[in-house]
């Protein structure tokens, strides 16, 4: 039997008092699978789910969950599965408490779970700093009834990591340290499983700048120091450059890892190059696995054509191993990828790939190596070489689409090659081809929720002299019945396949599912496959059912208020009319003073606290108007008009970043050009400038009140101009740091103050039309102003460069 439970919290301090004191949701599922066929597997399984989440005043989370089964997966191991753990946040701290993990970087601490405390701090600002200390493996005694399970020292660890963000530039430093117990384990193991206690200190430097404006460059190195046995007393023959952190003794090695990347958006894409190399044998204690030995040379880029109909990428790397030569054979890795998307017009969208594995291996014979008389003997003594090669082309064609019928097809067609190579030359049975086709048809009638699908798949592959082929044809219908409440579907595939031209055999099967929604909490579901096998060597049926229940209650709340009664009351509270309708997976159920409370508690709670005043004004009226309804129908009615007008602003907040984004990436595609512009337009005028006679002497006596006039607007457009210049690059550095859409979702600094100024006409603008286009033409016309504005305050006029026109 198998029994799990977990624990984990989440809270956000900051939304304390702002929602209900108590809420829970949850669900609990039972699910089993009937076997009865050749296969050996037990004829039953079955498993238990269940979870359930409690939110107090919705800031602290506790979600609690289990599975049960009738399969035996325990044995002793020092991790740890049942998990309690703690995640407290207060708008840029957050702190982690019991059994969590964190992630430094790959070379350090990466994800291994740890039981103790941590906390991340991003203050707005330059400065970050994350910290943790706690037991990474509890001590685990050697069973000698489980010999196969994994015995352990107790082992803790502790890290830091730093980063400050100059306006340059930003460097990192991160040192994590972990160590094992010797004295943790007290009964004796086998000295074959080669356990002994560890000691780990792990140093890295990281930076990240920028390179030609756009260009983006990151850089890690780390050294990592290992003390293989704490127990050994003899000493190392010289103190290591981590010595001062290390338990050090003859047991002790160093190692590096070095990571370098280089990313420039170039058009409607990017491109960028990476190289990463790793010492054999490169471990850290802070991470469950580590691939070391290697060295990796990387080269990607991306680009959209056509209008952004036709999508290009491509990416190559070069991988080989055994970088201290200590090996007996050395590999290396070729591999190119290409990707391309094409969307022709409405109907028709093509897309096709392709890559190419290549591998090389020298190996050296160690018998060579004893026998060998010269300097130069052997050098080359068997070399192998693999090719492998992937393609594959796909297309998708809508025949036609109305609203009481759809018709559309589809084609792909794949390709795969691979290539064993000795001294040039393929080996026997190195040489192996595939070749797949399919091709479909659905007919659709959704008015009937009815769809039917007809396709045929053909296989074809070659190894060395024998040639197979499999072929067959698959049917499928789906149906939805009773409000789509219940969903069928049904399947039945048949292939045959031949042997060098010699049948060997066939499979038919059939597999029948249905669904069935019962009082939108209750799902029942039940599958049959049957599925018939005829061949030289084995022959017989498989059947499978699996059936299962699941049962979900959804965010509702507990009433901890006592109930105040009416006095002289003689109507029941069970005889209000009652009322239930979902919106957006939502359930709101019961008497209409309990719906009505429902309501309140989703018009209040956080989701929309940023909803703009004028819009809540809006929403109070159509609230009360719900209130008002006493039947059933026009209750419904107006309730669901209510939540659609509520929800309306999730759904902008999510077209108003998206449109935020678009506008933002359409101004960084253009800064150059137009910091090109702005610089010449500053140039010609400043050259006005200076051949103007006054402002060459302004001293000057016989100028005329139109000298005048004309060397003042010179000498403002001057200044002007300048102002734009510099603050332009001034906001073409700002608007470099926003790489993603998290970026605008999380807004910092200037954006946020900007996307707060501007929600509101854009949610008026999107509340009147829906026009994303309109929002993003209105926010780029914004923020552009608005950026500009702000470096008024802050950049000085005079420091500048000019970038494209020669200073002498």
């Amino acid at each position: 039997m198998c029994c799990t439970c977990g624990f984990s919290q989440s809270i956000s301090f900051d939304q304390l008092g702002k929602e209900k004191w108590l809420r829970y949701n949850g669900g609990i599922s039972a699910n089993g699978v009937y076997y009865d066929g050749t296969a050996n597997r037990q004829n039953l399984t079955y498993f238990l789910n269940g979870n359930i989440n409690f939110n107090v005043a919705g800031v602290y989370n506790i979600p609690l969950s289990f599975t049960y089964s009738n399969q035996d997966f325990n044995f002793p191991n020092p991790f740890k599965y049942n998990r309690l753990s703690l995640h407290p946040s207060y708008k840029w701290a957050t702190a982690h408490i019991g059994d969590v993990n964190m992630t430094f970087s790959p070379y350090t601490l990466s994800g291994h779970q740890f039981t103790g405390g941590g906390f991340d701090l991003n203050p707005e600002g330059k400065f970050q700093i994350s910290a943790m200390y706690g037991r990474l493996l509890r001590a685990t005694e050697y069973n000698e009834e489980v010999p196969q399970a994994i015995t352990a020292y107790n082992r803790k660890g502790y890290g830091i990591k730093t980063a400050y963000d100059f306006d340059f530039m930003k460097l990192g430093l991160i040192f994590f340290k972990a160590s094992d117990d010797h004295n943790s384990l007290n009964n004796p193991f086998p000295v074959e499983i080669g356990l002994s206690p560890k000691d780990n200190a792990v140093v890295s430097f990281e930076s990240e700048f920028r390179l030609l404006e756009k260009a983006k460059i990151r850089i890690e190195y780390a050294i990592s120091g290992v003390t293989e046995d704490t127990q050994l007393t003899d000493a190392r023959e010289k103190n290591g450059i981590l010595s001062f952190l290390l338990d050090e003794n003859i047991s002790t090695n160093y190692f590096n890892a070095l990571n370098v990347s280089f990313d420039y958006p170039a058009g409607n894409g990017t491109i960028g190059a990476g190289y990463e190399r790793i010492d054999p044998d490169y471990k850290t204690l802070g991470a469950y696995f580590f691939n070391n030995d290697l060295e990796n040379i990387t080269v990607n880029a991306s680009q959209t054509i056509f209008n952004n109909k036709l999508n290009l990428s491509v990416n190559a790397g070069l991988q080989q191993d055994n970088l201290n030569n200590a090996k007996s054979s050395d590999q290396q890795r070729i591999v190119s990828a290409v990707n391309a998307s094409y969307t022709a017009s409405e109907k028709l969208n093509l897309n096709g790939s392709y890559s190419n594995f290549q591998s090389y291996t020298n190996i050296r014979d160690q018998f060579d190596y004893i026998n060998q008389v010269g300097q130069f003997d052997n050098v080359d003594t068997l070399n192998y070489r693999q090719i492998s090669q992937n393609a594959n082309l796909g297309a998708n064609y809508i025949i036609k689409q109305t609203e009481t019928k759809q018709h559309s097809t589809n084609l792909n067609i794949v390709y795969q090659n691979s290539n064993n190579q000795q001294e040039g030359e393929t080996i026997d049975g190195g040489d192996s081809k595939f070749y797949n086709g399919m091709a479909g048809y659905t007919l659709g009638y959704p008015e009937q929720s009815l769809n039917i699908s007809l396709a045929a798949n053909v296989s074809y592959n070659t190894v060395a002299e024998d040639k197979n082929t499999t072929a067959g044809p698959t049917l499928s219908i789906g149906k939805h019945f009773f409000d789509k409440q219940l969903r069928t579907n049904f399947s039945s595939s048949y292939n045959t396949s031949f042997a060098n031209g010699e049948q060997q055999g066939d499979v038919l099967n059939f597999r029948l599912g249905s669904s069935y929604l019962w009082l939108e909490k209750h799902n029942l579901n039940l599958n049959f496959l049957m599925l018939f096998r005829n061949s030289q060597l084995n022959t017989g049926r498989d059947l499978t059912i699996t059936f299962g229940y699941s049962y979900a209650f959804d965010n509702f709340k507990l009433n901890l208020k006592k109930r105040q009664g009416v006095p002289n009351e003689r109507t029941p509270r069970t005889q209000e009319k009652t009322v239930s309708f979902r919106y957006r997976n939502i359930i709101y159920s019961g008497t209409l003073t309990e719906v009505n409370e429902q309501l309140t508690n989703v018009y209040q709670s956080a989701q929309f606290a940023a909803i703009p005043q004028f819009k809540k004004d809006d929403l109070n009226i159509l609230l009360a108007t719900v209130k008002d309804q006493k039947k059933e129908n026009n209750y419904k009615e107006s309730a669901l008009t209510f939540l659609k007008e509520l929800y309306k602003f999730g759904d902008f907040q999510d077209v108003y970043n998206n449109a935020l984004f678009d506008a933002i990436e359409r101004i960084k595609d253009d800064m150059q050009k137009i910091d090109m512009i702005l610089e010449n337009s500053f140039v010609q005028t400043k050259v006005k400038l200076d051949a103007n006679r006054l402002h060459k002497n302004p001293e000057i006596t016989d100028a005329t009140e139109t000298e005048w006039t004309i060397y003042k607007k010179l000498v403002g457009e001057h200044e002007e101009r300048q102002l734009k210049l510099v603050g332009h690059r001034w906001m073409e550095d700002r608007f470099a740091d926003f790489n993603s859409l998290e970026d605008i979702i999380h807004a910092k600094g200037n954006l946020k103050e900007f996307k707060k100024l501007t929600s509101t006409k854009s949610y008026k603008m999107y509340d009147k039309n829906e026009n994303p286009v309109e929002i993003g033409r209105y926010l780029e016309e914004e923020i552009i102003d608005f950026y500009y504005k702000k470096s008024l305050n802050i950049i000085n006029p005079d420091n500048f460069e000019l970038r494209y026109i020669n200073k002498n």
